[in-house]
């Protein structure tokens, strides 16, 4: 299996944490300045707010007027925001390690990750964490410190580029 096979395997968890993610935020933005979210640009949640309008819809009658989260915007959202993070998590590890012969990851905990391979017919094991950030333009992204195990060895990052 290749780390591609192996990391889009985990899609689904990353599109659900985003939907996690985005429901969350509008629920406590939606509590804080109500139905309409008035007066968030005012306030110091506006790049919350940013992160996530795009995927609200307004609904109701003039008088009625409210904002609902819509589903159908988020699962794409979703979705977009899986494929990037495994592009980012390939293009990282490759960059670290270059390709793997018969990855596997194993997720660990929360946020953590092991991934299991060989290369050059030597044991690689990449233990791996998943921090979760937002940007000051309310941006979802990702940042995934590393540590590299050679046949059970800590070797860092450089040492392992030689071999």
């Amino acid at each position: 299996m290749t780390i591609r096979t192996a990391l889009e395997a985990r899609k689904p968890e990353l599109a659900a944490s985003y939907t996690a993610f985005a429901t969350r935020r509008f629920e406590r933005l939606t509590e804080r300045f109500g139905p309409v979210l008035r007066g968030i640009y005012n306030s110091d949640q506006a790049r919350n707010w940013q992160a996530i309008a795009n995927l609200t819809t307004r609904t109701g009658t003039r008088i009625g007027d409210h904002l609902v989260l819509d589903g159908c915007k988020v699962a794409a959202a979703a979705d977009r925001y899986a494929d990037e993070v495994v592009e980012a998590w390939i293009a990282k590890i490759d960059a670290k390690m270059g390709q793997l012969d018969d990855a596997t990851v194993c997720h660990l905990d929360g946020h953590r990750f092991a991934i299991n391979g060989q290369k050059a017919g030597r044991s690689v094991r990449i233990e791996q964490d998943r921090i979760v950030n937002v940007s000051s333009q309310g941006t979802l992204f990702n940042q995934w410190p590393a540590r590299i195990y050679l046949d059970g060895k800590f070797i860092s990052a450089a040492k392992f580029a030689q071999i």
